[in-house]
């Protein structure tokens, strides 16, 4: 788990402030009992150390209206870091244009079902690749195309694609040092409650989210109608 230091507020008797470190997954204190279990250790491979030559470019496609998407990712936690297992594409109108389950190729060790809302019984039957997911992307997107999405830096990593044209909610909605959660910025800017579920993240839910918090950022500052 990720450990910051947050201030308390208060002060030392020199005046600085008082600071303790908090787990970040549930800003419980450092020390305390982790708030899931796990049977064994998970990790993620650092962006700068991958291999960018596995990395597939969006390629221009003249036929091809390019169109504006939002895509989202669920990933797990497998023996060769955090891979793809979910990917989800809506059209500028929230119409799902892909929902692909993918079978990682290395061992699984965690599904993170918490966010990714995935099991082992989601799983059981998928034939799906990695490669089978970047072909399909790429048969919706071309490098024309612009692609809506918060965070959008891990689901292209998990995808292993390189795409230029991007739009993110998480650093469109920046502000006070710090990347807004996705469930926050949806309830406070659309109203809309989401990542409630049990079982998980939606990743299709998820995807209309950003689609619709951008849309609510052009309307209101740009006085642009997305219809």
């Amino acid at each position: 788990a990720v450990v910051s230091t947050q201030s308390t507020g208060s002060r030392g008797p020199k005046g600085e402030l008082d600071k303790v470190r908090m787990y970040e997954c549930c800003d419980a204190g450092d020390g305390a009992m982790g708030c899931s279990i796990a049977t064994g250790h998970v990790f993620q491979v650092a962006y700068l150390n991958r291999d960018w030559r596995e990395y597939l470019r969006t390629r221009k496609r003249p036929d091809h209206a390019p169109g504006v998407y939002a895509l989202d990712c669920e990933m797990a936690y497998t023996a060769g870091g955090m891979e793809l297992v979910r990917v989800t594409i809506v059209d500028m109108y929230g119409k799902q244009a892909l929902d692909m389950l993918v079978q990682p190729p290395h061992r699984i060790l965690d599904y993170n079902t918490k966010y990714s809302g995935i099991s082992a019984e989601t799983l059981r039957n998928v034939e799906h690749s990695l490669e089978d997911a970047q072909h399909a992307v790429c048969r919706i997107i071309s490098a024309e195309s612009y692609i809506i999405g918060h965070s959008l830096e891990s689901d292209l990593h998990a995808l292993k694609m390189i795409h230029k044209n991007v739009v993110d909610t998480s650093v469109v909605y920046y502000g006070g040092g710090y990347k807004r959660g996705l469930a926050a910025l949806s309830a406070e800017t659309l109203g809309r409650i989401i990542q409630q579920d049990e079982g998980g993240h939606d990743s299709t839910e998820d995807a209309i989210a950003a689609l619709d918090l951008m849309k609510k950022k052009l309307k209101v500052t740009d006085n642009v109608r997305i219809t």
